[in-house]
């Protein structure tokens, strides 16, 4: 398994009762629950993971859905929006523009195995693009929420994290 670093599971986290929800500015809302995921398209991607702590996890491969397929079954009303990516702790959330949250692995795997709750199972957010701050890296997503505008209010990843790290 990978060297990737764990925190703590936050008690509301529930991976037995998961499922993704696609809402917002979609003219079809989803609720897209684990075994609905084999109807989509299904990916690998292998990099590396930098954290701000200063560690580095090598060579990860994620399996798992893109973004994009996602989106386009709930069919954005907005082309240049935004999607803020909700974790099952109900307080972290992180926003993306549209395009590059479409870019992004939808992850249910890690190094070939499932991916462990305590890696941000059962499904992570991990954006593909190379410029990804780790924080930007969601664990147990439970939403992707469209919107026209930027969220700023309810991005709470960065502060989050940092907290962590102090």
């Amino acid at each position: 398994m990978s060297n990737l670093r764990t925190h703590d599971v936050p008690d509301a986290v529930d991976p037995s009762d998961w499922a993704l929800r696609v809402t917002g500015a979609v003219a079809e809302p989803l609720y897209v629950e684990r075994d609905d995921l084999a109807a989509f398209p299904v990916e690998t991607v292998t990099e590396d993971f930098e954290c701000v702590e200063g560690w580095v996890a090598a060579g990860l491969s994620w399996r798992g859905v893109r973004v994009s397929s996602v989106l386009n079954r709930a069919d954005p009303t907005v082309d240049d929006g935004y999607v803020l990516v909700h974790a099952m702790d109900g307080d972290y959330a992180c926003s993306f523009p549209q395009a590059r949250a479409a870019d992004a692995l939808l992850a249910f795997e890690l190094d070939g195995e499932p991916l462990a709750v305590t890696h941000g199972g059962p499904a992570r957010f991990v954006p593909t693009d190379g410029d990804a701050d780790c924080w930007e890296s969601v664990k147990w997503v439970a939403a992707l929420e469209v919107s026209a505008s930027e969220p700023v209010a309810d991005d709470t990843a960065e502060e989050i994290a940092m907290d962590r790290v102090g």
